[in-house]
């Protein structure tokens, strides 16, 4: 990292004021030739004397003092490469060249220290002594000599560890124990490099080192970056490759349990974590699939770009594992994501694309997705035993009473109305696995509950409607079309429900066959739908009749708003009463939109489709559907018609009494009660 002038740190590139002889001197390690340059002489003992006099050593120390263009001082060169000598000498002549510093922030211990030369470091060291003696310095300041941090943040330590030099590291421990509580620019801590790199040993020296802070060791001791630990380092290498009795790695855990922080942290240190599978040959962007964690499969394929290359024994791959483990948001995900294209028509070991699966498992939403999906080329692909996904929808459909919007019957609905096809082969094997499910103990348990079920709704209704014409709401009433509306709703919904009542005890009893039981159940059905959009109809035109009866004192126009709110809330009403005959075909509307178009989806609707496939799916004639969607557009019609006729038979009777002049002594007139 380099920093800015203006951070105190010089320029990457500086004039070259070295002398050039001076130089070579320090780079070869020529002893004589800096005798030569700088005009010293060493005796017979080894000592370095004076040869000229005190202007000339000034001159060497002014020669010295230049610098290459990387702004490394003789000293600087002559220690990075190990010249004993030379080091002596230039310290001997000018004692504060310890101190100096290149345009990287580095000090001559710092490059000794990274080029592993102990008997240079030692020198060094006891140079920044005599140094840090002359000059008051606190040991942990940054003009300590030993703690001194070049533009990256690290020490003399530092660049030992990185270079795996553990004698210079022990020398500096001796010199300074205080240096391994000394972190980097990112936060990395001696220890926490040994532990990294897996080197044993520095580890023993650091930790063997005395204690700080009073006999307790400083966080910044065993400091890692984003709050890590030397704990975290040491374990990360040697332990997340080990597998358990299963063949799980921690990546495994960490992805199944959507640690996204844990994903990163493994996958930084070793990205080939992410291609160990497990017994069952599942990697972890299955198992991050599994348990729906997007996060982690967007890290999973980010650090692994073929991970949509990767199937499990069975020979799924990741939309596979979603789809079997019902993960929507996975699934959604991946078919608004380009790069998992590929996924969409792969074939798993039996042969089975996405969309099988998903009608094997009854994911109706996921299906539809996939349907919705232009990459998915063929919606009549044949598995290993030769069937469609629409033959698998059919074979996982009840055949016995069955819901229409249940998911098996959705899914056959919409491949069938999108232009899927069965497989070319006999029916009659499919027809071996329905025989006796109307017989079944399973259906005629389903029988009983229905039953019991249904009784108590019909029930209730026709004790709601009997009691209803003996409290007819408001008086005078009987030439009103409201008023009409109001008796025939309520007969036809008591009526409704007495029916439905004496078939259900029908259908409730052991002693009569299963298939009248059924078909006992389907007309109480149909009967109980009627009656219910008879009450909600029945109700909206008491309300009616309640707050605008005839009379002559007019009231506040906000009567005429509430009718309105109490019309269009009926309406809504009998809409969503029965959501299985109404808002199947809008469920089924933007797969087959997707599939064929505007013009395909009104020919889906209006055309000769829809007939066969009730026939195919439902084990019902089609006019069950069709029999509750006609009464629905038909109470619908009653209760708008109803309030329209009985305002307009409102605004004559008002007028009858009076012209007013105004709209709104129209509507006074229309809501009044009785003075």
């Amino acid at each position: 990292m380099v920093m800015s002038p203006s951070a105190g740190v010089a320029p990457r590139h500086t004039p070259h004021t070295m002398n050039h002889e001076l130089l070579r001197a320090a780079a070869t390690g020529d002893m004589a030739l800096l005798e030569q340059v700088l005009g010293l002489r060493i005796d017979d003992t080894g000592g370095i004397g004076k040869l000229e006099a005190d202007a000339q050593q000034e001159m060497s120390r002014r020669c010295l003092k230049g610098v290459t263009s990387e702004g490394n001082t003789a000293l600087h060169t002559a220690a990075g490469r190990g010249y004993m000598e030379l080091v002596r000498a230039m310290c001997v002549v000018d004692a504060s060249l310890v101190r100096t510093r290149n345009n990287l922030r580095n000090t001559p211990l710092i490059c000794a220290a990274r080029a592993g030369h102990v008997d240079v470091v030692c020198y060094l060291i006891e140079r920044a002594g005599l140094e840090a003696a002359s000059v008051v310095v606190s040991s942990s300041d940054e003009g300590s000599m030993l703690r001194a941090r070049n533009s990256e943040g690290a020490t003399a330590m530092h660049e030992a560890i990185r270079n795996g030099h553990g004698a210079v590291l022990e020398k500096l421990m001796l010199a300074d124990c205080g240096l391994a509580a000394v972190v980097d620019g990112k936060g990395f801590s001696p220890l926490y490099l040994a532990a990294a790199l897996g080197r044993a040993d520095m580890v023993d020296v650091l930790i063997g080192g005395p204690a700080l802070d009073h006999g307790v060791k400083s966080p910044a001791y065993y400091a890692g970056p984003d709050g890590q630990t030397a704990l975290h380092a040491a374990v990360l290498p040697t332990l997340a490759k080990k597998v358990d009795n299963y063949g799980n790695t921690a990546l495994h855990h960490a992805a199944s349990a959507g640690k996204v922080g844990a994903v990163k942290l493994f996958l930084q240190g070793d990205s080939s974590l992410a291609y160990i599978p497990d017994v069952d040959g599942l990697f972890p962007v299955h198992t991050a699939a599994k348990m729906g964690k997007i996060d982690v499969i967007e890290l999973l394929m980010e650090a692994c770009p073929n991970s949509d290359e990767l199937l499990d024994n069975r020979g799924r791959n990741v939309l596979h594992c979603a789809i079997e483990h019902k993960k929507e948001k996975v699934v959604h995900h991946m078919c608004k994501n380009p790069r998992f294209g590929r996924m969409m028509n792969a074939r798993d070991g039996a042969g089975n694309t996405p969309l099988h699966l998903a009608a094997k498992h009854g994911c109706d939403r996921m299906a539809m997705l996939l349907m919705q999906d232009a990459r998915v080329a063929n919606l009549s692909v044949m598995n290993n035993d030769g069937a469609t996904p629409l033959d698998v929808a059919i074979n996982e459909l009840d055949h016995g009473y069955t819901y229409p919007m249940n998911p098996e019957v959705l899914i056959a609905q919409c491949l069938v109305w999108c232009g899927a096809h069965r497989s070319p082969r006999r029916r009659d094997e499919d027809l071996n696995k329905r025989t006796g499910v109307r017989g079944s103990d399973r259906e005629l348990s389903k029988y009983d509950n229905l039953t019991q079920n249904r009784a108590i709704g019909s029930v209730l209704i026709a004790t709601v409607t009997f009691a209803a014409p003996f409290t007819m709401p408001g008086t005078s009433t009987a030439e009103r079309p409201a008023f009409w509306a109001f008796i025939l709703s309520n007969a036809l919904a008591f009526m409704c429900s007495t029916v439905a009542t004496c078939l259900l005890m029908y259908a409730g009893l052991t002693t009569v066959h299963p298939r009248y039981r059924s078909r006992y159940h389907v007309w109480s059905s149909n009967l109980l739908h009627v009656g219910v959009l008879l009450v909600i109809a029945t109700f909206a035109f008491g309300v009616h009749l309640t707050l605008s009866p005839p009379g002559t004192a007019g009231i506040p126009v906000a009567v005429g708003n509430l009718n309105a709110a109490v019309c269009a809330m009926a309406c809504v009403s009998v809409v969503f009463a029965h959501p299985g005959t109404t808002w199947w075909p809008v469920v089924l509307a933007r797969p087959i939109w997707a599939r064929l178009g505007l013009k395909g989806l009104l020919g889906v609707l209006l055309g000769p489709r829809p007939i066969p496939c009730q026939k195919l799916l439902l084990s019902r004639t089609p006019w069950l559907n069709l029999f509750k969607m006609l009464a629905t557009l038909l109470i619908l019609a009653l209760i708008l018609a109803t309030f329209l006729w009985d305002m307009a038979y409102l605004q004559r009777a008002a007028t009858r009494h009076g012209s007013p002049s105004t709209l709104m002594e129209v509507q006074c007139q229309l809501y009044t009660f009785p003075t």
